[in-house]
């Protein structure tokens, strides 16, 4: 069986020695935010985790979720597992408590996170929108839903789905076919096929809600294809009364299948088709057009990006784990002249220069990752609720940066990882009670779903470094420069700050290509986009490096890293700038090329 340990030290160290997280006591949450607190939290939530769902990850992932007659049946021990998560409440943590939740900021429901995927991914699926449906209502929602159906959402005892694909139609929602036709009581009546609906069906709850993107139809009783006819709906597998919160009879929508997945078989992922199905329309009544029909889906967007982002983080650290561990007894060859275990009739793994490339490059990715995880969840508290104008707009900017940044990037690194840890272990990498193969396969799907890696490289190019006329990307790059001047000065710490300089001038002249050839030739652009995404990728963690580089070179800064810990991170943030900050000058001079023969050839000799 594969082992898991959570890394609840290095959690602590990134919460308190280098984010300082005592120092935003004027944030919502944050009084409580001593070591003590989170410590006890964070050590509750690793044995939940490590003893409740690891245990089950493996087998659930080999029996999988099942469809009999419309009706499925979730793997053995989730039923368990679901009764005993909704009582800790673990996915209701950083809920606020107005509305049931753990009333606690959102960087502590980020080591949550990191922990479902780590451990029960699958599992994880069937709760994933609970609170972000919960919180979305509490804004958007009609008055009867905040009364009956948040409560329900907050507790667990119903679940929520977002429904947005269909067979035809993935991002481009002008495809949608799905139609939404208003009735004379105010309700509406929902007719279409969804596809790839996680949690669309299952027995561990008795109803569930989905978020549905459904078309309007014009006055002709066409589907027009714009965006402004897409609004969103809230449909309940079983009627809702909204005077009392009672459960009805069963709504017009079910589960036609459960998809044959690559991976994270235990999560009943399902094409639902909704038959004249009771709706009740979602908007923000604030806000008028496209922007108010679409408040309520993109709210839902934002949190599952960054959740799917933990996910490369988690994969990036099991795997490490176990293979780490593999590497440490499976002995083979001699790694070095004079051998450093002469007394073995082999070297072990780990003492092999090419196996401590995939592991510590894997490790190196992980912890530079968890923190800007953290980092960005600091930023959400400063973008809601900080008082003052300007960090408000910083932060706020930074993130819109950071989501698909982080979104694709981390989910990139966290495969990449997987699969390197994999390697490592060789032909057993490839059997199935190691667990690494479950690995690979669970994170592949991180790259796709969510909005794929690619369009969240175009998102970033086309509009979110544009947002504000440029503001977002400047803020990035200024609170870049920031770093390196903040730790410029200390001769320690030159290995860490030239190379995230040299980074950051060289992608500054790159943007400065991009501004002069996109209106002229946007296909250069496009084409280019993904390297563009990378090298804000490896500047992110590189950032953090630097950060956490200064913190362990300083022993007086350090409250919870040992002094070997220190050491380790100052070489696993070199491993980082040695092997990952070069490749962003190549990036941009492959950017910088214009990519021209990949428009030119034509498409039927692709």
């Amino acid at each position: 069986m594969p082992i898991y340990t959570a890394p609840v030290d290095d959690w602590q160290f990134l919460l308190h020695d280098v984010l300082h997280v005592d120092q935003h006591a004027e944030l919502p949450g944050f009084t409580d935010l001593d070591p003590d607190f989170t410590g006890a939290v964070l050590n509750a939530a690793a044995r939940f985790h490590e003893e409740v769902l690891h245990p089950i990850n493996l087998q659930a992932d080999a029996e999988g979720a099942h469809i009999q007659n419309g009706q499925v049946q979730t793997p053995q021990g989730y039923i368990e597992a679901w009764a005993a998560y909704r009582a800790a409440g673990w996915h209701r943590i950083s809920l606020p408590a107005a509305l049931g939740g753990g009333g606690l900021p959102p960087i502590m429901s980020v080591p949550i996170s990191e922990l479902r995927a780590s451990t029960g991914h699958s599992f994880s699926m069937y709760s994933s929108f609970c609170a972000p449906t919960a919180s979305m209502l509490s804004r958007l929602g009609q008055p009867w839903m905040q009364t009956h159906v948040v409560p329900r959402l907050s507790d667990g005892d119903w679940t929520a789905t977002m429904c947005m694909t269909e067979p035809q139609a993935g991002t481009d929602l002008r495809q949608l076919g799905t139609r939404a036709v208003e009735q004379a009581d105010g309700t509406w009546r929902i007719t279409g096929r969804k596809i790839f609906i996680s949690g669309g069906e299952h027995d561990l709850t008795d109803n569930i809600v989905h978020v549905v993107l459904a078309k309007v139809p014009d006055a002709s009783g066409q589907l027009p294809r714009g965006l402004s006819a897409v609004n969103v709906f809230l449909v309940s597998k079983r009627l809702i009364d909204p005077a009392t919160g009672a459960l009805g009879a069963l709504n017009g929508v079910h589960a036609r299948s459960i998809e044959h997945k690559m991976g994270i078989e235990g999560s009943a992922t399902c094409a639902l088709d909704f038959e004249d199905a009771v709706a009740w329309r979602i908007a923000d009544e604030r806000r008028t057009g496209t922007s108010a029909n679409m408040a309520p889906m993109f709210l839902l967007m934002n949190y599952a990006r960054v959740g799917t982002a933990m996910s490369g983080i988690a994969y990036a650290e099991i795997a490490r784990q176990n293979a780490a561990a593999y590497a440490r007894e499976r002995l083979s060859g001699q790694a070095s002249t004079p051998s450093r275990y002469p007394q073995q009739v082999a070297d072990p793994l780990i003492a092999h220069a090419d196996v401590r490339r995939l592991l510590l490059e894997s490790r190196a990715f992980a912890e530079g990752a968890r923190a800007g995880a953290l980092r960005a969840a600091l930023w959400q508290s400063i973008a809601e609720h900080a008082t003052d104008p300007a960090a408000k707009a910083e932060a706020s900017d930074l993130l819109e940066i950071l989501t698909p940044v982080m979104k694709a990037y981390f989910t990139d690194k966290g495969f990449e990882a997987a699969v390197a840890c994999q390697q490592v272990l060789g032909g057993h990498g490839y059997v199935k009670d190691y667990g690494l193969e479950q690995y690979v396969r669970n994170a592949r799907i991180g790259q796709l779903y969510e909005g794929a890696n690619g369009i969240q490289a175009m998102d970033l190019l086309h509009r979110k470094l544009n947002l504000h006329h440029g503001r977002a990307q400047r803020s990035f790059l200024s609170a870049l420069a920031g770093c390196v001047e903040r730790h410029a000065h200390n001769p320690q710490l030159h290995a860490f700050t030239a190379p995230l300089a040299a980074g950051l001038q060289r992608l500054q002249t790159t943007l400065d290509w991009l501004a002069e050839h996109t209106a002229a030739a946007p296909d250069r652009a496009n084409a280019g986009a993904y390297d563009v995404l990378t090298v804000f990728g490896i500047l992110y963690i590189g950032w953090n490096w630097v950060d956490m580089a200064a913190v362990a070179a300083n022993p007086e800064a350090c409250r919870f890293a040992s002094a070997q810990t220190r050491q380790t991170k100052l070489q696993l943030g070199r491993i980082w700038m040695d092997r990952q900050m070069p490749l962003i000058h190549t990036l941009c001079v492959r950017i910088e090329s214009g990519n021209d023969a990949l428009m030119q050839i034509a498409d039927e000799l692709i």
